[in-house]
């Protein structure tokens, strides 16, 4: 665990504000960031190992916040692969890549990172290893032209539901399928705000307004309008609990003359 593995965030603050950095925006940078590297840790290890430390803080303009990846408890510290990953996504939206094939959720946070330059800050930089990222208006353009919906159709989608947003009206969560996108970022209405919450941890069915990007073979977002639970495999009966429902389902037979029965009308 070194400094190299440490992340820079620079904000410069408005000429209108003298430099200083308004604390909205400050903590809207500082929690999108904290969601980019978090996605990146779940999407290189399947869950979330890290957590980010403030290792330095100057507040003369611009702001420049030092950030180092800490291993949460009884995990390996991975800090050296996330910052990896962070080049790598960096370089790919710098230089043109395809970002179509880019995580959504994670252009997602990008964009929020991007949008309050020129608004609400004069000028946004993440700088790690040797590599600096400047937040400028054209990474914001490429990034909401990946983002950009091309097709829309009515349908569902079945999958896990987990990591629930409902801060702030929020209202969103996302579902993990078992085919098809690795994930699809769910919006929902207040209407459907109980059944969310009590369908957390449990696979569903949500049906709703299916978005898809530019290229894409999978949706990546939902508007819901009905969401259904399916029953936890410990809800479901097993061979036992069916034992002695239908005594009278063979009638005069005994079972084993039914089913002698029913293999003869096979032939």
């Amino acid at each position: 665990m070194g400094d190299n593995d440490w992340i820079t965030l620079i904000i410069e603050g408005l000429p209108e504000d003298e430099g200083r950095v308004r604390l909205s925006a400050f903590v809207a940078q500082l929690q999108n960031l904290n969601a980019t590297i978090s996605k990146i840790d779940k999407e290189a290890n399947g869950k979330t190992t890290t957590y980010l430390r403030i290792a330095e803080l100057s507040y003369n303009s611009p702001v420049r916040v030092v950030l180092e990846p800490q291993p949460l408890p009884n995990a390996s510290y991975f800090g050296s692969i996330l910052i990896g990953n962070l080049e790598r996504l960096t370089t790919t939206i710098n230089h043109g890549g395809d970002l179509s094939v880019l995580d959504a959720d994670l252009l997602e946070d990008i964009r929020g990172l991007t949008r309050p330059v020129g608004r609400t800050v004069k000028s946004s930089a993440l700088v790690f290893r040797d590599h600096t990222f400047d937040l400028t208006p054209k990474i914001l353009s490429d990034v909401e032209k990946a983002l950009a919906v091309d097709e829309e159709c009515r349908g569902s989608i079945e999958g896990m539901l987990e990591q629930i947003n409902l801060h702030d009206g929020a209202n969103v969560f996302h579902i993990y399928p078992d085919v098809g996108p690795r994930k699809v970022i769910c919006h929902f209405p207040t209407r459907l705000l109980d059944d969310a919450v009590a369908a957390v941890g449990r696979r569903v069915e949500v049906q709703g307004t299916l978005r898809y990007r530019a290229g894409a073979f999978f949706p990546h977002q939902v508007s819901v309008v009905e969401i259904e639970a399916f029953p936890i495999a410990s809800d479901l009966p097993d061979w036992e609990d069916l034992r002695g429902r239908a005594p009278n389902a063979t009638g005069d037979l005994s079972s084993e003359a039914f089913v002698r029965e029913l293999r003869d009308g096979w032939r």
